[in-house]
């Protein structure tokens, strides 16, 4: 059971606050939702039925700051494995996306970067699909980790990234 006030995270749509918890009619039955405000969209709404399972697996807590660095300086980051073959990279990004799976994640965006760097290096463009899902990870982590660390928003890429080459 979530608190109200509490922050999370939900899915995709990043860090919320638990807002409420209401009996509210979506079709036929009234049923209890955690109702749920994205800190980076205020007065946006999500309603989350505390019954159904699968809704609130999507909810998770926010991380702890020691919890987070385990994770960033993890083997399963550290070495987060190229997908050379374009198709199935998309696929396997795209599930990482909606997963939430912080580790993935931060390896994955750990491995973005470095295709990037050495793409640019040898004078060659970066795929804007890839670029995409760097941006979209990204975003799912940075605002976990700017309310973990007290970070501004746009300063938790340099410091993933520091943090992530002061373990090499």
């Amino acid at each position: 059971m979530f608190e109200i006030g509490q922050q999370v995270l939900y899915g995709s749509h990043g860090v919320c606050t638990v807002t409420g918890v209401e009996r509210m009619r979506f079709g036929k039955e009234k049923a209890k939702y955690y109702c749920l405000e994205p800190v980076d969209q205020p007065g946006a709404k999500f309603y989350v039925p505390v019954e159904n399972a699968a809704a609130v697996s999507k909810l998770r807590r926010l991380l702890s700051r020691e919890e987070l660095l385990e994770l960033l300086h993890s083997e399963e980051v550290r070495n987060y494995p190229w997908i050379a073959d374009e198709n199935q990279r998309k696929l396997r990004f795209r599930e990482l996306i909606g997963s939430g799976d912080r580790a993935q994640l931060m390896g994955m965006i750990g491995a973005l970067q470095r295709h990037k760097q050495a793409q640019l290096a040898a004078g060659r463009k970066f795929h804007q699909s890839d670029e995409n899902f760097l941006n979209d990870a990204q975003k799912l982590l940075n605002a976990e980790f700017a309310l973990v660390f007290g970070l501004e928003p746009k300063a938790v890429s340099g410091y993933i990234l520091r943090e992530m080459e002061n373990t090499h």
